[in-house]
């Protein structure tokens, strides 16, 4: 049988967040919205997509998992729940993304944040790949961060022999030219500006509205456990405890376990007005519904409150890169006080309920950004389709 080659596939290693696979998602329900007739495939190991997909037309390969544990806020790599050792997974997963690449022979292929992947899974891929023209697109989030991968020789070298584009996942009126200069540096090629990729701006697209009535207080995400988050957690409780109802009730999305966080979720499930949920497609709703938000940092998750307007109190790990905070600090020059920034290291029962309080009297906002980042990555990777 003569099948057709695919025209596009996206690919996200699956990090510590769901920024990366948040992003690609956004970027395969904007093809499917624009460009309905193109062939388009997601691929990643991350094991929540399914659920930030919801019920967009658009359909997914899962490898095994990669896991991660920080130390001393260093991300270090552990054994999947495959069994297989991070080691392992790389090599199984660069063996199985170079079959997909023979298999699909996909037109133009996306990679998030790093043209190698996480663990050299891609080159392989590259490999197979190099017998035409360059058809591979690299994507970069807003800000860049300190991450070794991205600003390596070999990354350099790959892109030159196999990538065709460089888009870049921010919006220079609020970063500057310093993130887009860096990217232009190491990869030597003009990175064109695509906005913010917000995966909750595509889903209005879906339910045609991004207003909602502000039903509850507040909404609090905490999508993956560091080292301080069993400290986090218990000054969450005793600030709500503090708070009381009289602003509405919380939802609170972790994904906490009875063997581990047993205190924790007793303190909480004795708040009437707080609602303890694992990490789900009930949190984008949530938010919509919310007066504000607690948050950590990561760009997925200041996109999701940037479109929906919401002051919110964001968390920040203590991780090497840094890049967290500097995101932070740029994004608070357009946005005022609406985000109110705490060091999860320095987190008390007061600071929290303190910075909740302020921020239930502030009233929704309309930040000066670019979030169709999504749109116009899918209107960059069409047109390289079509040549």
């Amino acid at each position: 049988m003569n099948i057709p080659r695919l025209d596009i596939l996206l690919y996200a290693h699956d990090g510590r967040g769901l920024g990366h696979i948040s992003r690609t998602v956004a970027i395969g329900m904007a093809l499917r919205r624009l460009y309905p007739k193109l062939r388009v495939l997601v691929v990643t190991g991350c094991a929540h997509t399914q659920e930030l997909i919801h019920n967009v037309p658009l359909d997914w390969l899962k490898l095994p998992s990669y896991r991660t544990k920080v130390v001393n806020g260093k991300s270090q790599g552990i054994d999947g729940n495959s069994g297989f050792t991070d080691k392992e997974l790389g090599a199984v997963r660069a063996e199985t993304l170079q079959q997909i690449v023979l298999q699909y022979r996909p037109g133009i292929v996306l990679a998030d944040h790093t043209p190698q992947g996480k663990h050299r899974e891609l080159l392989p891929a590259l490999d197979a790949a190099s017998g035409g023209d360059k058809q591979w697109v690299l994507g970069v989030r807003g800000v860049i961060g300190t991450v070794p991968q991205a600003c390596s020789t070999l990354s350099q070298q790959l892109f030159s022999d196999h990538y065709k584009k460089l888009l870049w996942y921010g919006d220079r009126r609020i970063l500057g030219s310093e993130q887009s200069e860096q990217l232009e540096s190491q990869y030597k090629t003009l990175p064109i500006e695509c906005g913010y990729v917000s995966r909750m701006l595509e889903l209005s697209y879906l339910q045609k509205t991004l207003n909602s009535n502000k039903t509850l207080a507040g909404t609090i995400a905490i999508p993956w456990l560091g080292e301080d988050s069993h400290h986090v957690l218990a000054c969450v409780a005793g600030a709500l405890k503090k708070i009381g109802a009289d602003y509405g009730n919380w939802l609170l999305f972790a994904d906490l376990r009875p063997e581990h966080h047993g205190q924790i979720i007793s303190s909480l499930q004795q708040l009437p007005h707080c609602q303890l949920l694992p990490p789900g497609p009930g949190y984008i709703n949530a938010l919509l519904h919310s007066k504000t938000a607690m948050i950590y940092g990561g760009y997925n998750s200041l996109t999701d409150v940037l479109a929906a307007g919401l002051p919110t109190v964001v968390l920040l790990r203590a991780m090497q890169d840094n890049e967290q905070q500097m995101h932070l600090r740029q994004l608070r020059k357009s946005a005022a006080d609406q985000l109110l920034s705490v060091d999860e290291q320095q987190v008390t029962v007061k600071l929290l309920e303190t910075s909740l309080r302020k921020q239930l009297k502030k009233p929704s906002f309309s930040p000066v950004i670019n979030l169709d980042g999504a749109g116009n990555a899918a209107r960059q990777l069409a047109m390289l389709s079509n040549e």
